[in-house]
């Protein structure tokens, strides 16, 4: 269960240990760590499923330090570019000099470096209940109704991929109707056994009513209700997203920036 911010913690740092192929203390310690990536890390429970591609990368911080996480054959560029303090600190982690030349070297063999992103999440000590917005309802489906909404393109976010498509399926959805019609979708995908990620589409006609708040923060008890850990995501200019997480009582945990072969859809 996730009860607390502790209990979210931990979670996330045993996710970052196991696919950044770090220890605890590498997280934690304050400083700038370059790690080689096991070969068998997708093998570990732990692991998010994202599909694994050669050459992949990874970076993250807890906001104390970080990692730097490479295959084998990256190790020297990630040396020459990142390099143990005092060459990198947790502030220079992230700053786009690094990022561009990391990004530079990979293209040439089809990768494409996504991020900073930071992630959030919540516990039910944390969580924030509100309520749906007057001329709203709001309703809680499983797998089944999450399957089972129509135009997925628009809410991409929400419910980007049909369920024999992907390794994480959307195994609850909240539904936000005002006269039958839906005005927003918020879906959490099953990236782990133990981590449930938040995606959320509001149509252009009903934001800024409160609907995203009220859409994430019912999807969140949900989740936490089946014992997984929610969390949430959104690029580091999407202020607005940021503040819907933070509305229902999300606490910013981590940043990462992860790679992707460039003809695979983030």
């Amino acid at each position: 269960m996730i009860d607390t911010l502790q209990d979210v913690l931990e979670t996330v740092i045993e996710m970052l240990c196991a696919e950044l192929s770090c220890s605890e203390s590498q997280l934690t310690d304050g400083k700038v760590h370059i790690s080689v990536r096991s070969p068998k890390t997708h093998e570990n429970p732990a692991h998010r499923h994202f599909d694994p591609h050669p050459g992949k990368i990874g970076i993250a911080s807890l906001g104390r330090g970080g990692i730097v996480c490479v295959d084998e054959e990256h190790l020297d560029w990630a040396e020459e570019i990142f390099g143990p303090e005092p060459k990198t600190t947790r502030d220079e982690l992230f700053m786009p000099e690094r990022m561009g030349k990391m990004a530079d070297l990979v293209r040439p063999e089809g990768l494409l470096l996504y991020g900073p992103f930071p992630r959030f999440a919540v516990s039910h000590s944390s969580l924030t209940h509100i309520e749906s917005p007057a001329e709203y309802s709001v309703r809680v489906v499983g797998q089944e109704g999450a399957d089972a909404i129509g135009q997925r393109a628009k809410w991409h976010n929400a419910i980007y991929k049909v369920p024999t498509e992907t390794a994480r399926p959307t195994m609850i959805a909240a539904i936000a109707e005002r006269e039958s019609e839906i005005a927003g979708v918020c879906g959490a995908s099953a990236d782990s056994p133990y981590m449930w990620q938040l995606g959320i589409d509001v149509a252009p006609e009903h934001r800024g009513r409160g609907i995203a708040p009220a859409l994430t923060s019912a999807v969140a008890g949900a989740v936490l209700d089946e014992g997984k850990m929610p969390y949430y995501g959104t690029s580091a200019s999407n202020i607005p997203s940021m503040r819907t997480a933070l509305a229902a009582g999300f606490k910013p945990m981590w940043v990462e920036v992860l790679s992707r072969p460039e003809n695979e859809q983030f």
